[in-house]
């Protein structure tokens, strides 16, 4: 078992699909830095699915918002530097759903590369069985990616702090607190990915349901509130708001709540990825 996870991590340091992604986390980071605004990938903004954020949280003066639209980049810079008690790296922690899209290339080079390329027919046939196999790869997946999301948290941190020179930034123990609570939800994400690329095996079709995912659903969550006049407050538990909430000082009703629910997500699609892997025929 633990040979599988070095030689998947062996695979994974070798892949340029992992750096191009990390490299485009990277250069968010440095445009949201920069222009002192977090930028966010695959938001659906609608008024039945509130993405409440810290930004949205956070009180700037009402005159100022309204002139924002006609100031220069420089100008904006310096209103927002000037924005006493604002906190720009804890606002990109809301945006931390971008890095759904970074988790979908380690299950595709963990997983499905592997039913893909007919080399789970080998290990299999070798001294792993399938719980040591599914076991090995989730240990993986969730290491990989926490260790990605743990990164991205103090780096974050760091470059805010020194090229903004400390005035939009927050504490280190705030950054951290906010991660650990957002931790549930990413797991969530590691583990909804794991479930499918469990019972759809083939890279191809992993990534055509993967990909649009989170888009897609909130599509239709909007779309359910709308129709059935569905109270919004169910909006507030979809995996994006929720890390969106989660940086933004929640209750703690809400974060257990939020807590719960992330569980429930983890477990059922972890069950579902491994008995749909159990009960499959490996060609």
């Amino acid at each position: 078992m633990i040979n599988m996870i070095k030689a998947d991590f062996y695979r994974t340091v070798r892949n340029i699909a992992f750096y191009i992604a990390l490299g485009i986390v990277l250069l968010m980071l440095g445009v949201s830095i920069y222009i002192i605004q977090p930028g966010s990938m695959g938001q659906v903004n609608t008024e039945e699915v509130d993405t409440t954020s810290y930004s949205q949280s956070f009180k700037f003066d009402e005159l100022s918002v309204q002139d924002m639209s006609n100031m220069s980049l420089k100008d904006m810079r310096q209103f927002m530097l000037d924005s006493e008690g604002y906190e720009l790296d804890r606002d990109i922690l809301g945006t931390n759903m971008n890095l759904y899209y970074i988790f979908i290339f380690i299950t595709v080079i963990a997983i499905t590369n592997d039913f893909s390329s007919g080399s789970i027919k080998n290990t299999l046939s070798s001294a792993i069985n399938r719980k040591k196999y599914f076991l090995s790869k989730c240990a993986f997946v969730f290491c990989v990616c926490t260790g990605i999301f743990l990164l991205n948290t103090y780096v974050c941190y760091f470059a805010n702090l020194i090229f903004n020179s400390g005035k939009v930034s927050s504490d280190i123990w705030t950054m951290t607190k906010v991660s650990l609570i957002q931790l549930p939800v990413m797991a969530a994400l590691m583990s909804i990915l794991i479930g499918i690329a469990f019972s759809v095996k083939k890279t191809s079709i992993f990534n055509v349901i993967a990909i649009p995912l989170i888009m897609v659903f909130q599509l239709i969550l909007n779309l359910v509130i709308t129709l059935f006049n569905i109270n919004n407050k169910i909006a507030d538990y979809e995996l994006q708001v929720m890390i969106n909430k989660l940086a933004a000082e929640p209750s703690k009703g809400y974060i257990i709540i939020s807590f719960i629910y992330c569980a429930a997500i983890i477990a059922l699609f972890l069950s579902l990825g491994y008995i749909s892997f159990r009960k499959s025929e490996i060609k």
